[in-house]
């Protein structure tokens, strides 16, 4: 059952998302909305790392820093560094950020809702507290990827998360790798060990398909209601090649071009003779 303190967060915290996002929405400039994108993508940085600050400070100069908080242990934490990198990247036109971007929007959004409902604020403790908060500005700078234009929803969409999930196993590997090295127990890097506590058989390849799914029924029900019937996934995939890779195709100049047809037709003038 959820406490009143639970409910009343998840209440603000959605109210507080909506009317942001809604005013935010009138940003014209790209430059201000990539700087609403870095603001809350700091935000949630800052929030999540606080605690080695404020336990420095109350422990007479000791401070506390947990493992989730040093390394991407969590798909979240993973998240909150890739948002902080799709804030910070420099070209935002390339087809490398519209996959990151892509995986952030979906991911960071997954992340932050499970979390706002899972998981308690903790009104009486800052550890807590300052998670919740951290999800918030996850949830404000992943949302904010689909309504400031960095990424469009279609259905091919499951083509870069599936990219980013495999990123995911990577990451956790590394990390599992870094904890043997150094002598520490198995942190659960990505679940790739087993799943949460609260539901250990769940696999984390189990995680990956439920999402890999929801995305693909919520992108089909979104072309439904927002495209005409000839520009939908099933009639056209000019969407999938901007997450494919493309060959580059040598220029042909128009003096080329002249001059080979130029010794196509005097071959054939002197095989005519």
């Amino acid at each position: 059952m959820y406490e009143t303190e639970h409910i009343l967060y998840i209440v603000f915290s959605l109210l507080f998302v909506s009317v942001l996002l809604f005013g935010a929405h009138f940003i014209k400039s790209q430059k201000y909305k990539n700087l609403f994108l870095l603001i809350w993508a700091f935000l949630c940085f800052f929030m999540h790392i606080s605690t080695m600050y404020t336990t420095f400070f109350m422990q007479n100069g000791v401070g506390n820093a947990y493992d989730n908080q040093l390394f991407p242990i969590y798909f979240c934490n993973y998240m909150m560094y890739l948002l902080l990198a799709t804030s910070l990247w420099a070209n935002k036109e390339t087809k490398f950020f519209k996959i990151m971007a892509t995986f952030v929007a979906y991911g960071g959004t997954f992340g932050a809702l499970i979390t706002l409902f899972v998981t308690p604020p903790g009104f009486s403790s800052w550890f807590n507290l300052q998670s919740a908060f951290s999800h918030t500005c996850l949830l404000i700078g992943s949302l904010w990827l689909f309504v400031g234009g960095y990424v469009k929803i279609n259905v091919f969409n499951v083509v870069p998360y599936a990219y980013g999930l495999l990123s995911c196993g990577v990451v956790g590997g590394i990390v599992e790798l870094i904890f043997y090295l150094g002598g520490l127990p198995s942190p659960n890097a990505m679940y790739l060990v087993h799943g949460p506590v609260e539901l250990p058989e769940f696999k984390w390849w189990m995680f990956a398909i439920v999402m890999l799914l929801l995305i693909f029924i919520f992108t089909i029900i979104w072309e439904h209601f927002t495209r005409k019937k000839e520009d939908r996934w099933f009639k056209t995939s000019k969407d999938l090649f901007m997450y494919l890779p493309t060959r580059k195709v040598k220029n042909i100049t128009t003096t080329q071009t002249t001059q080979e047809s130029l010794d196509e037709s005097t071959e054939q003038k002197n095989s005519a003779e």
